[in-house]
């Protein structure tokens, strides 16, 4: 009986190591994928949730790198340049799809959309944002957070009765959302009061930065100006964006309406201070209107309104900027089946959806139109005309990091007082035309 019982407990511990060494040779077929992305992106949170159930579910691996803004495009470009495959994928910006294709960085992925598509495809997305991913009839990687910017004001102190006497007794008007540039800054002087940690604006005008380039641009469209014109001249320093810089400057130099340390803000430190409920307005990525109803972010809970950019003058039509952070595939990928898989199905309808719920802008027509969504984050109701009307984006050119690099130069010059808006923009300029021109864009 004994050696019976021996011989059943050595096959079941057989058994049992053949179970485990299975387990593990299955364990070790699984690839391990890796992402980079930025310190302080706002789809982060709800990436790092969504990866770790995908890891249960899977038993795929997946690690994510962060890295500041400063120094992500270039190592991104490095990585993929050495075609070392240290990422499988990335979420990456607009700005730089052009610049990922024209070097073969990243792949395609219609074939397996036609193999294997999202929900409700084709009709998943805003064809707006879809675009911004699509060369030559092909769709590189998903959308997984959008913008675009919005101006913000605290919709408590634009309401309350005493504030809205005192503003209409000093400046002759009624105070409500501004629509131009000269009543924002009339609002901005109005509710700067340092004295109760208040500031009329806060602007993100660190070089180096994502944001202060994108602020340029956001201020020569207001002033009815432009980047280029239709043979890729650069022609930002015309009057409208000498005229528009000069504002932004003067924000901080002449009018002392955002703080002095502004020079070292992105947008990642710019926006906690107006959710902090220490700026009266302030433009920003459409995140802040998700974060400004969430606790653990916002001391402005159901104070917060939002509204259109404004103008220097009303006959100027008002736009936004629009840029997106999407999904893509690196071509040195070893596990690009496996990650279309993955990037799949963090951009699924559920996963979408909490991701709108944990701050990030979410970027399924689901999504957009989900009744709990719209509840708790009104603003979703007006993303997709905006997106198919009013919203402009960056240049779509493989250039488009150099002149966003250039043009913050420019502006950060201005800003430090070192030279006028009209000397840094034309130096921006030719130094911008030269570089087209190697580029080959004028013949």
């Amino acid at each position: 009986m004994k050696r019976m019982i021996q011989k059943y407990s050595i096959l079941a511990l057989v058994f049992s190591l053949i179970f485990i060494f299975t387990m593990i040779a299955q364990g070790a077929d699984k690839p391990v994928l890796r992402t980079l992305v930025f310190q302080g992106w706002a789809r982060t949170p709800s990436l790092q949730k969504q990866v770790a159930e995908y890891e249960k579910l899977t038993g795929v691996k997946v690690e994510i790198e962060e890295v500041p803004f400063s120094q992500f495009h270039e190592k991104m470009i490095l990585d993929f340049a050495s075609k070392a495959g240290t990422y499988d994928f990335v979420g990456t910006l607009t700005d730089w799809f052009s610049e990922l294709v024209r070097g073969g960085y990243i792949i395609p992925i219609d074939d397996y959309i036609k193999n294997d598509p999202p929900e409700d495809w084709p009709n998943t997305y805003p064809q707006a944002l879809l675009n911004l991913q699509t060369k030559d009839g092909k769709l590189y990687g998903f959308p997984t957070h959008d913008g675009p910017i919005m101006l913000y004001y605290r919709k408590d102190l634009f309401e309350d009765p005493k504030e809205k006497e005192a503003f209409k007794e000093k400046y002759g008007y009624e105070l409500q959302p501004p629509k131009t540039w000269d009543q924002f800054l009339d609002m901005a002087i109005f509710f700067n009061r340092p004295d109760q940690n208040l500031n009329g604006t806060v602007i993100a005008a660190k070089q180096g930065g994502q944001q202060l380039a994108y602020d340029f641009f956001l201020m020569l469209w207001s002033f009815g100006g432009d980047i280029f014109d239709e043979n890729w001249k650069p022609i930002f320093n015309s009057q409208a964006g000498i005229d528009g810089l000069q504002y932004y400057a003067d924000l901080r130099n002449k009018w002392g309406v955002t703080p002095k340390a502004s020079t070292t803000y992105d947008e990642t430190e710019s926006g906690p201070i107006y959710l902090e409920g220490r700026a009266a307005l302030m433009w920003h990525w459409s995140h802040i209107a998700s974060w400004a109803e969430m606790e653990d972010r916002s001391k402005i809970i159901g104070k917060n309104g939002y509204t259109v950019f404004p103008v220097s003058d009303p006959s100027i039509p008002h736009t936004t900027l629009d840029i997106h952070w999407f999904f893509a595939i690196s071509s040195a990928s070893k596990n690009q089946d496996e990650t279309y898989k993955l990037i799949k199905w963090l951009c699924n309808k559920e996963n979408d959806k909490e991701a709108a719920f944990m701050g990030t802008v979410a970027c399924r027509l689901s999504t957009f139109h989900d009744p709990e969504v719209l509840e708790k984050f009104p603003f979703y109701s007006g993303i997709e005309a905006a997106l198919a009307g009013e919203a402009k984006t960056t240049p779509q050119i493989a250039e488009y990091a150099q002149v966003d690099d250039l043009i913050g130069i420019a502006c950060s010059k201005v800003i430090a007082g070192e030279k006028t808006a009209k000397e840094a923009l034309d130096e921006a300029a030719k130094q911008v035309e030269d570089l087209m021109a190697k580029a080959g864009y004028y013949k």
